[in-house]
């Protein structure tokens, strides 16, 4: 009897990993085991105010294809678009609209730029110089910061780039990888004299323009349902901690903490990099100081249902960034009910507000009721509420958002290389390594299943 392939994490790349080895061999016997008392991972999609919300991700990007082909792969057909596309920043004082044209937040029009307000003059003018700056020196894997101060100063970097793509990672752009996180840029930092006329042919259309492409997508009836639909039938043992992974010859056998084991003849452990390196040490040391290596951020996310009147101006857009630079609780604020048409229900206002990053832990440290004051002032001074929310649900995420620091592909091609020397048949896959996002998740869990038909 053919042993079966154990999962350790029943994320979405734990999920898909199952999913993928039982689509393309139906008598492959997968068991898929999580310290959790629910799948899913991050993804978490609750009732909340007569409908259902989202307190994790709430979509994927639509042009990376293994979101969307996997959705409908398990029969998710209806998929939604955001209705609102305009995004805005709060910084300076006011709630601004963030320029068209930006790739991973640097400008490729400044004219939009300076009509934003976003940037003072003398930052304005600083950005203006990367057009006619000696090209920078590719001299292997730096910082984001490093790169845009170099190239644009530190406005751009501090008001633009850190809070969206920051914003991603729940990181700070000045540790960042820029081969990791954003590789379009360093692409053109490579093969153009200026970033900003390197990137222009990449920007995407403006918000305004007539059927632009959905930039995202989620299930009608929430990402949960994607969780549910890949562990339908599926041997899922949820509530159960892994002890130790030992090798058996050819062959591994897994213990959990009931004292019970598994004969596996492989094993793919997609739990955080922190957990994965204590279940790895006794097998490869140098990897599991590797893993080790992978700094991790803690977020906050608060729901907020407020009654319409409370809200004195109209949500026209997706919501808000805030820049780490002012200081403020809040990273961002999601105007979910204008966003997405299918969470529009009952005569009230939801939003849901983030908290949290690397090198700021402050929101792990208030109560709910605290978080959930602060933040309410937040809002209050950047759009005017006028009275407190009317329910609110509160998520928290501690050591959830991997930190692709500098050098941080080469310590994933070394951790895959001294696993497969060290411990063959057993992979590592999930947001530590190849990407954070959904698709880049489901991507990994492809590439893993494939890994393990080939080799048998």
């Amino acid at each position: 009897m053919t042993k079966p392939v154990v999962i350790v994490g029943a994320g979405i790349t734990g999920l898909a990993t199952a999913w993928f080895l039982r689509r393309d061999d139906p008598q492959c016997e997968v068991v898929v085991v999580d310290a959790d008392t629910r799948a899913g991972g991050k993804i978490r999609t609750e009732r909340f105010d007569g409908g259902t919300v989202e307190l994790g991700p709430d979509a994927f990007i639509a042009r990376v294809p293994e979101g969307v082909d996997l959705c409908k792969a398990v029969g998710l057909d209806d998929l939604v678009a955001p209705s609102a596309g305009k995004a805005f920043l709060w910084t300076r004082g006011q709630v601004r609209p963030l320029p068209d044209g930006l790739v991973l937040g640097l400008p490729t029009e400044l004219t939009a730029v300076a009509r934003s307000g976003i940037l003072t003059p003398l930052g304005l003018a600083r950005a203006g110089l990367d057009m006619v700056l000696p090209k920078t020196a590719a001299n292997g894997d730096r910082s984001v910061g490093a790169l845009v101060r170099a190239r644009f100063g530190n406005q751009v970097h501090e008001r633009l780039v850190d809070p969206l793509l920051g914003g991603i990672h729940a990181g700070d752009t000045d540790h960042l990888s820029v081969d990791a996180t954003a590789p379009q840029l360093a692409a053109a930092a490579r093969t153009h004299r200026s970033l900003l006329l390197g990137l222009r042919s990449s920007a995407p259309a403006p918000a305004s323009s007539p059927n632009p492409a959905p930039v995202f997508l989620t299930p009608r009836a929430g990402l949960g349902t994607l969780v549910e639909r890949l562990a339908e039938g599926l041997d899922l043992r949820l509530g159960t901690t892994v002890a130790g992974v030992e090798r058996e010859g050819d062959e591994w056998r897994v213990g959990l903490a009931t004292g019970e084991t598994i004969d596996a003849r492989a094993v793919v452990l997609t739990a955080p990099a922190y957990g994965t390196a204590g279940l790895i040490r006794p097998l490869a040391p140098d990897v599991a100081r590797s893993l080790e290596a992978i700094d991790y951020a803690s977020v906050a996310l608060v729901v907020m249902a407020y009654g319409r009147n409370a809200v004195p101006r109209p949500l026209a857009g997706s919501g808000f960034l805030v820049p780490r630079r002012d200081g403020r609780l809040m990273t961002a604020c999601s105007w979910a009910s204008a966003k997405w048409p299918h969470w529009q229900h009952n005569d009230h206002v939801l939003l849901r507000v983030s908290a949290g990053k690397a090198g700021d832990v402050r929101a792990m440290q208030l109560d709910d009721d605290a978080l959930v004051a602060h933040l309410h002032g937040e809002l209050a001074e950047a759009m005017g509420f006028t009275a407190p929310p009317l329910t609110t649900r509160v998520a928290r995420w501690p050591r959830s958002f991997p930190q692709y620091t500098v050098g941080h592909l080469d310590r994933v091609a070394s951790i895959e290389a001294g696993l497969a020397a060290a411990a063959p048949g057993l992979l590592v896959a999930g947001a530590a390594y190849r990407g954070v996002g959904i698709p880049a998740c489901i991507a990994q869990g492809a590439a893993a299943a494939a890994k393990l038909r080939q080799t048998g």
